[in-house]
């Protein structure tokens, strides 16, 4: 059978690998330019590399174990702590070149496209087309084949879906990411991660050399989702220079190399959908972390649950 995937990132490209699996065509499109999604990392002007969405990722489930087990065998991921200002047990796994080459791992033996921007998905002759138009460096087209999986953040899939299809209300929570290079030593304390509840401004703050990712320094910040939405339209320039001073407490004096905005629209769903995938129409099918839960773990599970769905279905 022919399936379209559309989003490269954990729900997506899990999905993808495990219909692939099972014999099925399957072609993965995103609008981005790299796969992965929220699993991206950036590299800086002095080489610094920096997780810029996902930070770390944690295990609960058996299925996940199995898949990080693997990851861990092939030194693709490690454990980087089991805390942060106290140690509570549980392993933190980071990816050791970053979040985003996890991604581009996952990508090995399935078709993926970036930069294809679709902009409608409808039924068609007992099947499902999605089509897109020509720009963002690619040529228009379209696809037809029996089953679609749409693992974007649901307003968007809501979108390509149009009017008249319904789909759960989920509402996400936006963050503003600022990766900072230096050239010196960050304020963060061991492990190199902080989770911050009652901070004015930030959410998290993140040393990339401590958790192995970087050889030089270099700082991940996360703001809060209040800060993000009261400031999200304000020009990169100015709203970077004003986290910049945000930040100065946790770049313990080093100077600032280079300095990167990110806007996270869709960073966090505020309350994930109570299955962990959602089925617009026989064969279409809304999949991500809104309904496996906030985390990686999440996304893949989602991802491999709508993937046994397909299966079966057809």
């Amino acid at each position: 059978m022919r399936i379209l995937v559309i989003g490269s990132g954990m729900a997506g490209l899990t999905a993808a690998r495990r219909l692939c699996a099972a014999g099925h065509e399957v072609t993965v499109v995103d609008k981005g330019r790299r796969p992965g999604g929220r699993m991206a990392t950036v590299t800086l002007d002095d080489g610094a590399r920096a997780d810029k969405g996902a930070q770390f990722f944690t295990v609960r489930s058996p299925e996940f174990t199995a898949a990080v087990e693997g990851w861990l065998e092939d030194g693709l991921v490690h454990e980087w702590c089991r805390g942060f200002t106290t140690a509570d047990g549980h392993p933190r796994y980071v990816v050791t070149e970053g979040m985003a080459d996890l991604a581009m791992y996952l990508t090995d033996d399935v078709d993926v496209c970036q930069s294809v921007h679709v902009d409608t998905v409808r039924a068609v002759d007992g099947g499902w087309e999605a089509t897109w138009p020509a720009g963002h460096g690619g040529v228009g087209g379209s696809w037809h084949g029996d089953a679609v999986v749409i693992t974007a953040p649901v307003p968007q899939a809501a979108a390509l879906l149009g009017p008249g299809i319904a789909v759960p209300d989920i509402v996400y929570e936006a963050t503003l990411s600022l990766v900072v290079a230096l050239d010196g030593p960050s304020a963060v304390p061991d492990p190199g991660g902080v989770q911050l509840t009652d901070d004015p401004v930030w959410s998290w703050v993140g040393d990339n050399q401590a958790k192995g990712v970087s050889l030089v320094d270099a700082v991940t910040l996360h703001t809060t989702a209040e800060v993000a939405t009261s400031r999200w339209d304000e020009e990169t320039a100015g709203l970077t220079s004003w986290l910049l001073d945000s930040a100065a407490p946790w770049l313990g004096g080093s100077a600032v190399l280079d300095a990167r905005l990110h806007r996270w629209r869709y960073a966090t769903p505020v309350e994930p959908y109570a299955t962990r995938f959602f089925e617009v129409a026989p064969g279409a099918y809304l999949a991500g972390d809104a309904f496996g839960g906030p985390r990686v773990e999440g996304a893949y599970l989602s991802g491999l649950a709508v993937a046994e769905r397909i299966d079966s279905a057809l």
